[in-house]
């Protein structure tokens, strides 16, 4: 048998209109460390249910005037909170699927077999666990919606835990400094590019293009290109002329994730234009000036790899003006299950499902990995746990 509930102090109102069921169950529980509240009838329930409250209430269903399932009913009506065992004499199936369907959380048959009634409420405790923390993390969500405090569009930067709350706090000061550089950096999956976007949307440059280029995605022979445009003829593919990403991004914000992979003929170039404010499109013969904040991110080490020779001291000084560092998912405690109910929120949402939570002992195994993918990880897993779930709640 299970360990006592005592310490957690437990109310259960027990309705029964036989003395005997409150001498035996009543009694045992009582001794295995719950508060019991006796009630005879289900009008005398429902009064000390009103006065006293309970967290679960055990009841018989055969009772003179209210019997169980009217009692049922009446909790529904009155939008009672409340956890609902039936027990009664008559082993009728129909009656138990009709009690179950009603809303109960369990039914037994007399002789009620203690050890049963006890692994009962303990799932009924778990389940009410469960229900609070996810009550807690949606109230939690729908604030942060609501007060736009943690994320620049709904459901992006969602978190509440100091690691996040002090990087989101270091945005704000950079955001309004638009011609400082800014450099991000974290694990893969920690959200760099939303930070880098939630800096142009809160600076003055938020009406102007916000352009973002993944280093590691552009080969070699065609990074120049990418970055300061080309003329008509500059190369064989070259049919006519074409604007790169710091002319693209004029007036606002050009983002360059995974800064680190850059060639060091790259870095040089990059540092000129930091420098002049000035780029010369690949084949042509004339300075374009620029007006762009620049904003980085690498989740490689760039104070070692400048000591190593493989990154520009002076550009890794003309970049690391203003740093913010972004917390792996593992650190960020409760954000787990905020991010991931956000996503069934939105998975459940475009696959047309019908997911409400997320069962305990899921939320136990996504707290305890390690996550090497982060957030992107996270995501990916609740996708395809929705697209594999056909019940009511994700599981382990």
């Amino acid at each position: 048998m299970s360990e006592s509930p005592a310490t957690n102090d437990l109310r259960l109102l027990l309705i029964d209109d036989e003395e005997v069921i409150h001498n035996s169950v009543g009694d045992f529980l009582n001794k295995m460390g719950y508060q019991i509240l006796h009630a005879y009838n289900g009008e005398e329930g429902l009064k000390t249910f009103a006065e006293e409250g309970a967290d679960i209430v055990i009841s018989d269903i055969k009772m003179p005037g209210l019997d169980g399932l009217d009692l049922l009913r009446e909790f529904e009506q009155r939008g009672a909170d409340i956890d609902v065992i039936l027990i009664t004499g008559n082993s009728d199936m129909d009656t138990a699927i009709e009690a179950l369907r009603r809303g109960a959380f369990d039914f037994f048959n007399k002789p009620v077999k203690l050890h049963e009634l006890i692994a009962s409420l303990e799932r009924t405790q778990r389940y009410q666990a469960m229900r609070r923390e996810k009550d807690r993390i949606q109230e939690q969500l729908e604030l942060l919606q609501r007060s736009g405090g943690t994320q620049t569009d709904p459901g992006e930067i969602i978190g509440e835990s100091r690691a996040i709350k002090d990087a989101l706090a270091l945005v704000e000061k950079v955001s309004g400094a638009e011609r400082t550089t800014v450099l991000i950096r974290g694990e893969s999956g920690t959200g760099k590019e939303l930070f880098a976007r939630a800096i142009h949307d809160k600076s003055p440059r938020a009406a102007a293009p916000f352009v973002s280029l993944n280093c590691t995605a552009i080969p070699e022979t065609l990074f120049e290109s990418e970055l300061f445009g080309h003329e008509r003829g500059a190369f064989t593919d070259a049919k006519t002329s074409r604007k790169g990403m710091f002319e693209l991004s004029g007036g606002g914000t050009l983002f360059l994730d995974e800064i680190g992979d850059m060639s060091q003929q790259a870095q040089a170039k990059i540092l000129r234009a930091l420098e002049e404010r000035q780029v010369r499109r690949v084949g042509g013969d004339r300075e374009i000036s620029i007006d762009v904040r620049l904003v980085t991110a690498t989740h490689q080490d760039l104070h070692q790899l400048q000591e190593e020779g493989l990154f520009r001291q002076d550009l890794y000084f003309r970049l690391n003006v203003f740093a913010i560092e972004l917390p792996p998912l593992r650190a960020r405690g409760d954000d787990i299950l905020l991010l991931a109910y956000h996503f069934l929120h939105q998975y459940t949402t475009e696959f047309g499902k019908d997911i409400d939570r997320i069962e305990a002992d899921a939320q136990n195994m996504l707290r305890q990995y390690h996550f090497p993918g982060n957030i992107r990880e996270l995501r990916n897993i609740i996708e395809r746990a929705v697209i594999l779930c056909d019940g009511p709640a994700l599981t382990a």
